[in-house]
């Protein structure tokens, strides 16, 4: 699909990492049109829509909760009429929450495993019938070096969720192989926690200005490479050798 615009879909687009990696992305000599899903961040997705459609990058929001997995069929649908096709998944969109295990109800499994796990396998499922169809898709899983590489008390079911993403991304690499590449990224120490997790996770957080150009720069060669999947890029600062 060499000189070909491609369609992607990040989820969880509207900010942090995945705002990240689009703005990143706009800037590459490829073409892209972006599709940017969020779930309570509209105003933040709607501003980066309005400033990519400035520079001629066509862009479209689209609102879903991730944890609604019933309906995540309809997302997927809702996604591809956009622009007739999605070429690549981004799998960003992620849960992040601090509960002792003893205190982790199934609700709050079930919502982590949901967004983090089980909407990233549901929407590759359907979104790669296209990708097969057409003979060219990429699907890029965003995990962390938590769950891949190492473990954090009191972040049970988020490690659970990131592990099995990672297993997830091998397994797919077989499934939808020659015409599929499937990937993941496992960032670590790249943007410091929100405000209600004050807890410093990492030993040291990387400059993010460098952590960010490494995941996008991760992005466009996972995306750019036709021969390459099953594989899983850390992007940690060397984090997991600690």
């Amino acid at each position: 699909m060499k000189n070909k615009e491609k369609i992607v879909l990040i989820t969880g687009g509207a900010k942090r990492i995945g705002k990240e990696l689009v703005v990143g992305m706009s800037k590459s000599a490829e073409k892209y049109k972006f599709i940017i899903h969020y779930n309570k961040s509209r105003k933040q997705a709607e501003e980066l829509v309005i400033s990519l459609n400035k520079i001629g990058i066509d862009s479209e929001p689209i609102h879903f909760d991730l944890h609604q997995v019933s309906k995540i069929k309809n997302f997927a649908e809702n996604a591809e009429e956009i622009f007739g096709k999605v070429d690549i998944l981004v799998n960003n969109a992620s849960i992040f929450k601090q509960e002792k295990f003893h205190h982790i109800t199934e609700k709050s499994f079930d919502e982590t495993i949901n967004i983090n796990l089980k909407a990233p396998f549901l929407l590759s499922n359907l979104l790669s019938k296209g990708m097969v169809r057409r003979k060219y898709g990429k699907i890029i899983n965003i995990g962390d070096s938590v769950g891949t590489y190492k473990t954090w008390k009191d972040y049970s079911h988020y490690c659970v969720s990131k592990g099995g993403l990672e297993t997830m991304t091998k397994v797919l690499s077989l499934e939808l192989a020659p015409f599929v590449q499937v990937n993941a990224i496992a960032p670590g120490p790249i943007l410091k926690p929100s405000a209600k997790h004050k807890r410093n996770l990492y030993t040291k957080i990387s400059k993010s200005k460098v952590g960010i150009k490494s995941m996008v720069n991760s992005l466009k060669f996972l995306i750019d490479s036709d021969f390459i999947t099953g594989e899983v890029i850390s992007v940690d600062n060397g984090e997991k050798l600690k």
